[in-house]
C-alpha cells in the first residue's frame, strides 16, 4: 500500500478531514493534501507530528519501504528519496508472485537496505567537498 492511501485510510478511519488533521498534526493542510495525492512525501519530523496525531506508530504510518525513503529524505533530501523509492519498488516487483517465505523476504530486504545505506555512505566519501551541504562535511 503506498503511503498516500495509508494516510488518507487512517485520517479517514479517525474520522478527521485533511484541515482537523492538520491542526492536530502541526503540519500544513496544503502539506498533508499534497502527502495524500502522492505528489510529496513527508520527512521524517513530519511523518512523526502525523503519527502522533494518529495515534500510531511511524512504521505504521510508513510502513517498512517508507521508512527507507523518509530516511533518504532526511540524509540525501530528495534525489536520495527518489533512489531509495526506486529502489523500493524494484525489490517489491522482485516479491510479488515468489515463493520465498515472509521471514526470508524480510532478511532480504533488510540487507538491500543495508547495502543500499554502504553505498551512499562510500559515495559520500568521493564527493568533492564544494558540492556536500554545509551540515554533512567531514
Amino acid at each position: 500500500m503506498k503511503f498516500s492511501d495509508r494516510l488518507k485510510g487512517l485520517r479517514e478511519k479517525n474520522d478527521m478531514t485533511q484541515e482537523q488533521l492538520a491542526k492536530v498534526s502541526g503540519v500544513s493542510p496544503r502539506t498533508i493534501q499534497r502527502y495524500e495525492c502522492g505528489t510529496s512525501r513527508p520527512r521524517l519530523d513530519a511523518a512523526e507530528k502525523l503519527a502522533k496525531a494518529l495515534n500510531i506508530s511511524v512504521d505504521q504510518l510508513l510502513g517498512t519501504d517508507g521508512m527507507l525513503v523518509a530516511q533518504a529524505a532526511e540524509q540525501y533530501g530528495a534525489r536520495g528519496a527518489k533512489q531509495a523509492q526506486q529502489l523500493t519498488d524494484e525489490v517489491t516487483g522482485l516479491f510479488t508472485g515468489g515463493e520465498l517465505a515472509q521471514d526470508d523476504m524480510d532478511v532480504m530486504m533488510q540487507a538491500i537496505m543495508d547495502a543500499y545505506w554502504l553505498a551512499k555512505e562510500k559515495n559520500k566519501k568521493y564527493t568533492p567537498k564544494k558540492y556536500r551541504s554545509k551540515g554533512k562535511q567531514d
